[in-house]
């Protein structure tokens, strides 16, 4: 069992129970399918390969979405800088909201953290270009959503999520158009990317969020 999955079960040890319907008049878990769902929903809150794989399932990332992603590599590596600059220097630290994160107590653009936070955010490209989504890496894209709330981070800590959602719209986006310019004589195979890094995103976001929900309780 992983340390993040340790974590949880400590979090929320009623999650690792069996349960068994309390009473009358609904017994809802004494009825198979609602009982599946359950189980369900402990195993992929518990196992985070199991909910990488249930949630690939429901957005049809399979085996060629990886293949497709994998294509797009030398397009993404010969744009990466671009790509960068626009969403830290061009759109987040531009916003009239969004860009409260990124200044220091006087209210100007701390220039030099939004450096680190762009080096940070290129790495974690660089991990997604990889490709292996073994549990080393979604407990990877998981932790980094962990340590921007109180959950794993500072106490006083929290990257609200339409931040998060920002940020990985602008990248969405950005890729979108570069591969519309990039493969216009190509349109299956544009088809085939653009939709495989689609899949991709809701699945990184879902991971990204997981220890959200805790902060806000």
């Amino acid at each position: 069992m992983s340390i993040m999955s340790e974590a949880y079960m400590k979090m929320f040890p009623m999650e690792t129970k069996e349960k068994k319907s309390a009473g009358r008049p609904t017994p809802v878990l004494d009825i198979p399918e609602f009982k599946k769902a359950w189980n369900l929903h402990r195993e992929t809150s518990i196992d985070i390969v199991k909910r990488f794989e249930y949630m690939a399932q429901c957005v049809g990332f399979t085996d060629k979405d990886t293949e497709a992603i994998k294509e797009s590599k030398e397009i993404i590596a010969a744009n990466l800088n671009t790509i960068l600059d626009h969403i830290y220097y061009e759109k987040l630290i531009t916003d009239p909201w969004l860009s409260r994160w990124f200044r220091d107590e006087t209210g100007q653009i701390a220039k030099q953290y939004v450096d680190v936070r762009r080096v940070k955010q290129q790495k974690f490209l660089l991990r997604i270009l990889e490709c292996k989504w073994d549990e080393e890496f979604l407990n990877h894209v998981r932790w980094v959503g962990a340590i921007h709330v109180p959950t794993f981070g500072l106490e006083d800590l929290y990257i609200p999520m339409r931040l998060n959602i920002a940020l990985w719209g602008y990248i969405h986006q950005y890729l979108f158009n570069l591969f519309a310019e990039e493969l216009r004589s190509d349109p299956d195979k544009l088809r085939r990317i653009t939709t495989a890094w689609t899949k991709l995103f809701w699945l990184i976001i879902d991971l990204y969020h997981i220890e959200y929900l805790p902060s806000w309780m």
